[in-house]
């Protein structure tokens, strides 16, 4: 029934490279920037028309068909749906944090980006993009955990990974389950169409962070202000994901900072980077990237031919 991969049993040197190898096979396009000796591993299935698949992984990031042109993918696009830890993507100009029971759609052929944590559990299901279109499925589109909806959706999926069979199931089986998967799709992204209308706190405050990322005096107080609610319930909305303001404030910008190197000019200066994502001076940038990524950016961007 399950196809498992895992980089455990892959000399240390070559985890990073296996890794890439393994997901570039599945999923066209995709890379990760991790860990040379990354712990990683990946368990998958078909179900029916889907794909689905449970990936562990330390901190990394993940890109898809950046720098080249997406190829034909045959209609397929990803969902990445958050189970354990967080992971922070980008695409179509929509950025979006991702908690447990949180998911995201992924067109066939847009770029996107995802910084994942560590510890990080996420499902990845690959489906025909347009069984899910015609029903709202948008690149960017996030659906958040908080409706029953979700909550039977990420139940069913987790299930899969839980059973023992023995053998493989028929294929009217799989077919049938596959079903049931592409109903509950369809009815999470109907729930959340009746709740657009009424955008909460969480989405309104995760936007006017990312529209803020370059003010170095973000803080919780400042985002209550702009906002127009109590400190406390900014405060009590970081609370609810496991994180602060400053330190979900710091992880965003330190990744849209390895995304500027990775992808900027040639040479562009450090101190300005710094400055322009709200780090107080050049020295406090370099040691926080050197916290989140193990290297000076300066060694990082020259990796990536910068």
């Amino acid at each position: 029934m399950f196809q498992k991969h895992a980089t455990g049993s892959i000399g240390a040197s070559k985890r990073l490279d296996y890794w890439n190898n393994l997901v570039s096979t599945m999923f066209p396009g995709m890379t990760v920037d991790g860990a040379q000796a990354i712990n990683a591993s990946w368990t998958g299935c078909r179900l029916g028309d889907f794909g689905l698949s449970l990936a562990s992984s330390e901190r990394a990031s993940v890109r898809r068909w950046a720098g080249g042109t997406p190829q034909s993918s045959e209609g397929s696009g990803l969902i990445h749906f958050q189970s354990q830890g967080f992971s922070a993507t980008g695409q179509c100009g929509r950025n979006a944090g991702l908690f447990s029971g949180d998911l995201t759609f992924c067109a066939p052929d847009e770029p996107y980006t995802i910084e994942i944590s560590d510890r990080n559990v996420m499902f990845v299901i690959d489906f025909p993009w347009a069984a899910l279109e015609q029903a709202g499925a948008t690149p960017g589109l996030v659906l958040r955990h908080q409706t029953p909806a979700m909550g039977v959706l990420h139940g069913f999926v987790g299930s899969v990974f839980s059973q023992s069979w023995n053998g493989m199931p028929a294929e009217e089986e799989r077919s049938a389950l596959g079903d049931v998967l592409h109903r509950l799709l369809l009815n999470a992204l109907s729930t959340q169409a009746g709740q657009r209308t009424q955008t909460g706190l969480r989405e309104r405050l995760l936007g006017f962070v990312e529209g803020n990322l370059g003010n170095s005096s973000l803080r919780s107080g400042s985002i209550a202000l702009g906002l127009g609610v109590p400190q406390r319930d900014v405060q009590m909305v970081f609370a609810e994901m496991a994180t602060t303001a400053s330190d979900y404030i710091n992880s965003r910008r330190l990744a849209l900072a390895a995304h500027r190197l990775r992808s900027g000019p040639r040479g562009a200066s450090l101190t300005d980077l710094a400055y322009e994502l709200g780090f107080s001076d050049a020295a406090h940038f370099s040691r926080r990237f050197r916290e989140r990524f193990g290297e000076a950016p300066s060694t990082y961007g020259r990796r990536f031919g910068q």
